[in-house]
Order: structure tokens, then C-alpha cells, then sequence
């Protein structure tokens, strides 16, 4: 185990309160290790503009990987649903672990004044997912959704100054933010599934660095590995990337593991659910494969390949 660990983060207040999280954790685990937190600024925080011109969701993970590459940090943090998937990973590079899952809804932030939205309530709802928009047309099919980029700051500024009428945001980074109170409604799965990997901080390391980085471990959360593996396999085999419309969140309880699954097309107009069990004692590997070949079955690479005509 090193003495010091230099660990890579970008420099926004969400990303810079994960990597304190982190920090907090490993040194109370290990007496006499050091966490050394250093800032990058990726290239998704410094291009404001459309996200899918400057490298999609990788953007805000790519230049963390290259500190990784040259040896200039020892490990870097990410917010998982902003890790593409493993075939996309660069193969000298592996996430080392995964903290405990915290809550992965979404959550509307309303305007002060704004009245809580129906189907038939024409509002301007602002974001740049397109797994979020998707949702929201299909949910209000009046309302007028727009992109959002920045970070929660602007982005709450924007709100208040009438530029659109509410926003979704995940509810962990708004809780880790303390901004839980300016939540107007907390959507169920049954309302707007959530992202694969919602609400998960992962540990990224060189592979080769993977016995002395072991110690990571100390902070693994086994149940939330297992979840993730079904998850990310479903997006591994459904080929999806930063323009798609792809939602999947995995559970556990009671000796059964759940997979809930949805691909959709841009504009929320059709969709294709599956939603499939296994024994917890089964790889959670062959839940994900299977939930994504039922999806393939029912047309879901058709509504994929929309999503990137689309962009």
C-alpha cells in the first residue's frame, strides 16, 4: 500500500465532494495513508456546448484517464453513469471499486411559482439527457424540453432567472450538494428509470498498479459490484453510447436479483421494457445479457440506432 495516494478528480463542487468522500474513507480505513486530491478540468467542463461535439459522456472522464496513462495521478474518481462502457475503456486501465450505491432517482427542481407538471402542462423542461427527455415526453407531451449543460450553480441560476421552468437532476448529487430542499418531486422507477450506474462512485486505476492498489478494496461495496455488473453488461451488449436513450437499474432482495430494463427512441415516442429475475447466487453478468438480448428481441437496436441517426 502506498504512503500517499495522488488521486485525480475534476474540479467541480459535486466532483470535488466525491473525491473528499473518498479521501475521508480510505485515510479512516488505512492509518498513515495520505490522499493527495488533484483537479483537472476536463474537457466536458470546458466545453460548454453541445456535449456530443466534444466527445459525449467520455468527455468527462477521458482526460483523467490520460493522468492515469502518464502516471501523473495514482487513481482517479468518477460518477459511474459517466463511464462508458468497459469495450470503450482504454485496456491498460480497470475500476479498482465501487462505493455503496446511494439513492439513483432523478428528481424536477421547479421554478419557485411553478406549479407541479401534468401530461397536459405546457412547461419548458430543461435537460441534456437523452434518456431524460425521452422520459419527459412521454410524461408531459406538452411540455417543451431543452438542453441544459453546467454545472448545478448555473444551472439553479438559470432556473431562478426564468430561463426555463424546472430542471432533472439525480437526487444523490443534489442530497451530496445539500440542495435535497429544492426538490418538487422524486420520480419512481415506474416513472423514470433510472441511468446504469446511477448514483455509484467508482475508483479507476492502471492495471498494473492493481496489487498495490488492492488496499481499494477497503471501500468496495460487494452488493453494489454485483448490480453494476448486470448493469453494465445490458449497455455492453445493447452497443449504447452517449446519445442513447438507455436506462437499466438492477436490485437485490430477498435471495433474487432484478433487472429492469428500457431503450427508447429521442423523442419518447415508442419504447421496449424487459424486466427479468435470476438467483442472487448466479452471475450477475448473465442477468444483464439476458435482459439486453430480450430488449434486442423486441426491436431495441431499431430505437438505438434513432437515438445516433438523431444526433
Amino acid at each position: 500500500m502506498p504512503h500517499t495516494l495522488i488521486l485525480g478528480t475534476r474540479p467541480s463542487k459535486m466532483a470535488m465532494l466525491m473525491a473528499e468522500t473518498a479521501k475521508a474513507r480510505l485515510e479512516a480505513s488505512y492509518s498513515g495513508l495520505s490522499i493527495d486530491i488533484r483537479t483537472y478540468a476536463s474537457t466536458g467542463d470546458i466545453n460548454q456546448g453541445d456535449l456530443k461535439k466534444s466527445g459525449g459522456k467520455g468527455a468527462f472522464v477521458k482526460d483523467l484517464e490520460q493522468r492515469l496513462l502518464s502516471g501523473e495521478i495514482d487513481c482517479a474518481i468518477h460518477a459511474l453513469k459517466d463511464v462508458p462502457g468497459d469495450v470503450d475503456m482504454h485496456p491498460e486501465l480497470e475500476l479498482a471499486c465501487f462505493f455503496e450505491r446511494e439513492d439513483p432517482r432523478d428528481a424536477l427542481i421547479l421554478r419557485d411559482g411553478v406549479a407541479q407538471p401534468t401530461n397536459g402542462t405546457a412547461l419548458t423542461l430543461a435537460t441534456s439527457s437523452p434518456r431524460r427527455r425521452a422520459f419527459l415526453r412521454r410524461l408531459y407531451p406538452q411540455a417543451t424540453i431543452i438542453p441544459l449543460r453546467g454545472n448545478v450553480d448555473t444551472r439553479m441560476k438559470k432556473l431562478q432567472d426564468g430561463q426555463f421552468d424546472g430542471m432533472v437532476l439525480a437526487y444523490s448529487g443534489l442530497v451530496r450538494l445539500g440542495l435535497q430542499q429544492h426538490v418538487s418531486h422524486c420520480y419512481t422507477a415506474q416513472e423514470m428509470l433510472p441511468a446504469v450506474g446511477q448514483g455509484v462512485m467508482s475508483l479507476q486505476v492502471r492495471k498494473a498498479d492493481a496489487q498495490k492498489c488492492a488496499f481499494l478494496k477497503s471501500v468496495h461495496c460487494s452488493a453494489t459490484d454485483r448490480a453494476m455488473a448486470a448493469e453494465r453488461r445490458l449497455l455492453r451488449v445493447l452497443e449504447g453510447n452517449c446519445y442513447s436513450a438507455i436506462a437499466g437499474h438492477c436490485t437485490e432482495q430477498g435471495g433474487q436479483r432484478q433487472l429492469s430494463a428500457w431503450v427508447s427512441d429521442p423523442e419518447g415516442r415508442e419504447c421496449v421494457t424487459s424486466v427479468l429475475t435470476q438467483p442472487a447466487s448466479e452471475a450477475a453478468e448473465l442477468l444483464g445479457e439476458r435482459v439486453a438480448q430480450d430488449l434486442l428481441a423486441k426491436g431495441a437496436r431499431r430505437l438505438i440506432e434513432c437515438d445516433t441517426a438523431a444526433a
